[in-house]
């Protein structure tokens, strides 16, 4: 418990507070400003080289790409990475300055999109460098020198990965227990430690490494630092720090390709590093800061490629399910005329417009590169993820039989060869990935109510007197007072062109008057549950998803505006019709759920803790029971071999190694 409440303290303590404006703090605090949404028209020339690198891209898919084989051999062929690497497609977001497009994240979005219409696992492995791999690191946090060396390597050659997670932690990225210690000399660290799960890492050529340094405070300037202690003498902590790690150094073996439910083609390592010699030269950015760089990078990050990758297989369901949907008939009758897959369809419009609008406003948001759009892209992240499930079990539904069954089987006896189960295994992974769902609603609420949960704080500590905390709570009343008051009052709306609409109006009435009732939710929360409120992730969910909807709703509405003014598409107000009403059914049922299902939650908590300690044995009778260490491999002693991991403490070693895979330097 110690380690997991350390964990929480190094996170707090490497994240940064909002420093620019937020769309979303406001919402949460019943202010909405809407005109934070606006974004300035996408350049022409901007948008048209987006445009002509998607064709570009689209033909070498076409030509050059069998996504049949990708899922069949579960590989990417090496000819495929190299075409994508001739075009430029590792490099869209490196500056052209060293060797990349300089593309926008618009632009990147865009892309992505449309090489994960074709095969979402592609898109992946060209997502990882550019958003996770060294390139972005570098560019935010690296020397001048870094990025002269590598930039042009990884947008012309050599591809890049993230080693953060590990068997032990998971999505508790503070407690990471790999280690560099800086040699005697003081010219390189010595690794020694174990990652899994780093996507590219079989074929990657670099690698952002995150470890912990043996290292000591140093005051410099009025301010704290940290610097590395030959061998780990002296030193006061261990501290988060990236590095550029090279693959086809001394010591770096990747020991298994791990396989997933779905998204075969990835390349995704087991890897462990025994005494591996990075020079300090390699350092990014300042020691002591890896985590706050891993927690950045990640933050913009998923609000562009995963939103964009889960778009792009989504709208390579559409067309193929309204297909089948016109022409298979049940019962003499087209399904297509049935109203419950009507209306299922419907709903599947209305959201996929909905995502679209989401990952366009939050791709125009991060070009302005003047907010902090980390709850948005958080927001986008498990918006995109989570509703493409659904919208591919759905399409799966209307498929019926034929959605179960493998591309392939249905190949071999002349049937239209659309793999719907493979997209539907496949989605899961971004659910996950980049931030777990239930890991970024607690995150998004954490950050969007920083400033009601700091001010309460104090009162919370266990460290005031009785005197101090009546003061506090006087102080409190001060201020929330005249607040709650406001929450109550109607505040006018913007005007403006892309106010205009009627629609827009009635939207953003809605919007604002929602956003004042959550506020005063979130504060009658916030006193009901007092110091435990941060415990109540089911209240969280509840307002996360609550500002996810309103978000997703302003969203819609401002792109459908714009693209009726600018490109005369009037049909597209149908789309906010059919997401509307879905939405606003989300809404109102959430915000009942914040006051009235406390003991409701707390019962079926209950029930959950007494389940975790064996209270309901009568569950497991009637099988052939088997616990999870039942389901581990036996090793003969003959097959037992000394590995890296043999020389790393006893509770960083993860499960049996299956096979060992040697590291392809060459990316």
């Amino acid at each position: 418990m110690s380690s997991l409440i350390k964990g929480f303290e190094r996170i707090e303590e490497a994240r940064e507070r909002l420093s620019g404006a937020s769309f979303l703090a406001g919402l949460f605090d019943g202010r909405p400003d809407f005109e934070l949404l606006l974004t300035p028209p996408e350049p022409p020339e901007e948008h048209a080289a987006g445009v002509a690198f998607c064709a570009q891209v689209e033909t070498f898919l076409r030509r050059e790409v069998d996504p049949d084989e990708i899922e069949r051999e579960a590989k990417i062929p090496a000819a495929v990475i190299q075409g994508l690497f001739k075009l430029g497609a590792f490099g869209m977001k490196i500056p052209k300055a060293y060797g990349g497009l300089g593309f926008s994240y618009t632009n990147y979005g865009r892309v992505l999109t449309v090489i994960a219409s074709w095969s979402n696992i592609l898109a992946l492995t060209v997502a990882v460098p550019q958003s996770i791999g060294i390139a972005m690191p570098i560019l935010l946090f690296g020397s001048e020198e870094q990025k002269q060396k590598y930039l042009p390597l990884v947008a012309t050659e050599a591809l890049s990965a993230f080693a953060l997670t590990e068997p032990l932690t998971g999505s508790d990225a503070a407690n990471v227990r790999t280690e560099a210690v800086l040699d005697a000399a003081g010219s390189y660290f010595l690794v020694t430690g174990e990652k899994i799960w780093c996507t590219n890492g079989p074929i990657a050529r670099y690698v952002t490494l995150i470890a912990r340094v043996p290292a000591r405070r140093v005051a410099r300037d009025g301010q704290t630092t940290w610097m590395p202690v030959p061998e780990g003498h002296g030193a006061d902590d261990l501290v988060h720090t990236a590095f550029i790690l090279d693959m086809s150094a001394p010591g770096v073996e990747v020991r298994q390709r791990c396989q997933f439910e779905g998204c075969r083609g990835i390349e995704n390592a087991h890897m462990t590093m025994q005494q591996v010699r990075v020079p300090v030269e390699n350092v990014i950015g300042e020691v002591g800061k890896g985590l706050k760089y891993a927690l950045t990078i990640l933050n913009v990050g998923r609000g562009i490629s995963i939103p964009a990758i889960c778009l792009g297989m989504a709208k390579q369901a559409w067309q193929p399910t309204l297909d089948r949907t016109n022409a298979r008939v049940t019962f003499h009758k087209p399904l297509a005329e049935r109203q419950t897959q009507q209306i299922r369809i419907g709903d599947m419009a209305g959201h996929l417009f909905a995502m679209e609008a989401l990952s366009m406003l939050v791709w125009r948001l991060a070009d302005q590169h003047r907010y902090d759009i980390r709850i948005e892209a958080a927001v986008a992240k498990i918006f995109c993820s989570e509703h493409t499930i659904q919208f591919l079990r759905d399409a799966q539904i209307l498929f019926g039989g034929m959605g179960y069954e493998t591309a392939a089987s249905k190949m071999a006896r002349g049937e239209a060869a659309f793999g719907i189960e493979q997209l539907v295994r496949d989605a899961e992974m971004y659910r996950i990935g980049e931030g777990a769902t239930d890991i970024l609603r607690p995150f998004i609420v954490r950050e969007g109510l920083s400033h009601h949960l700091d001010r309460a704080k104090p009162l919370y500590s266990g460290e005031l007197s009785i005197l101090d905390q009546l003061k506090q709570i006087l102080k409190l009343g001060a201020f929330y007072g005249p607040w709650y008051l406001r929450q109550w009052i109607r505040r006018l709306l913007p005007a403006g062109p892309a106010f205009a609409h009627p629609q827009v109006g009635l939207v953003l009435k809605y919007v604002e008057r929602t956003s004042r009732r959550l506020a005063r939710e979130i504060f009658y929360a916030m006193v009901r549950f007092q110091g435990s409120f941060q415990d109540e992730q089911r209240v969280q969910n509840r307002i996360e998803s609550v500002g996810e909807d309103l978000l997703a709703l302003v969203a819609t509405v401002l792109y459908a505006e714009q693209q009726t003014r600018l490109e005369g598409r009037t049909t597209v107000w149908e789309l906010i019709d059919a997401f509307d009403v879905a939405a606003r059914q989300r809404v109102r049922q959430r915000l009942n759920e914040i006051r009235r299902h406390r003991n409701g939650d707390r019962l079926t908590a209950a029930t959950g803790v007494q389940a975790l300690k064996g209270y309901y044995p009568c569950l497991s009778e009637g099988i052939v029971q088997r616990r999870l260490d039942e389901y581990r491999r036996k090793q003969d002693a003959s097959e037992a071999r000394p590995t890296a991991l043999d020389h790393l403490p006893a509770q960083m070693v993860g499960a049996p190694v299956l096979k060992t895979i040697a590291s392809d330097s060459d990316g």
